[in-house]
């Protein structure tokens, strides 16, 4: 009866040595890996980005846990930290204004389950903006300003021609179709007519008395 017991008692701990056998290795080797990256590794970016972020497998520690990006020749332009809203997550933010280049993200993680180091990098391109097509109107509109000039002037010239020309017309017009024109000529000539009848009518009385 003792010697089943013991024999119970040892496939027990036969089980439970097996099940650690296979738990102590994955408690041992956790780590925070990289799991996604922005910008990706070998990215081409037009530009500043945004922001550079990271996320990774595992929950890690603030202390011990940080990012750092680094410039073409190799001096550190901008740091970052564990997200205070998600440990399973780094970021810099704001990122400064990157010249264009190749810069080098370089990531160092402390699982906050363990306190085992992870360390790896990435790296990717900032390049310049291309020239923004809005230069081209430009030529456009300078070859508009003629043609507005010249729409401009036509009127000035019309509206100088029918202008003092037509003001003028109505009074010449309307002047000798006055009153006083139309009776000088008829006063004139009573005048004569009436002038002639008194020197004939006095020529005749003297040659009577005679």
């Amino acid at each position: 009866m003792m010697g089943q017991i013991g024999r119970g008692h040892l496939g027990r701990l036969g089980l439970a040595a097996s099940l650690l056998l296979f738990v102590l290795p994955a408690a041992v080797d956790a780590h925070a890996e990289l799991q996604s990256a922005t910008p990706i590794d070998g990215a081409t970016q037009v530009g500043s980005p945004v922001e550079i972020s990271a996320t990774y497998s595992e929950p890690m520690a603030v202390s011990g846990s940080s990012l750092r990006l680094v410039d073409p020749s190799g001096t550190e332009v901008a740091t970052g930290g564990v997200d205070p809203a998600n440990d399973l997550r780094m970021a810099i933010v704001p990122v400064p204004s990157l010249s264009p280049g190749v810069y080098t993200v370089q990531s160092t993680t402390r699982s906050a389950a363990d306190g085992d180091i992870d360390r790896t990098t990435w790296t990717f391109t900032v390049v310049n903006a291309t020239a923004s097509p809005s230069a081209n109107p430009t030529t456009g509109s300078t070859t508009a300003r003629p043609t507005s000039a010249n729409s401009t002037a036509a009127p000035t010239t019309a509206a100088a021609t029918t202008g003092p020309t037509a003001a003028p017309t109505p009074g010449t017009v309307t002047t000798p179709g006055s009153g006083a024109d139309v009776l000088l000529p008829i006063v004139a000539a009573v005048a004569i007519v009436g002038g002639a009848a008194t020197w004939f009518s006095r020529r005749g009385r003297s040659s009577g008395t005679r």
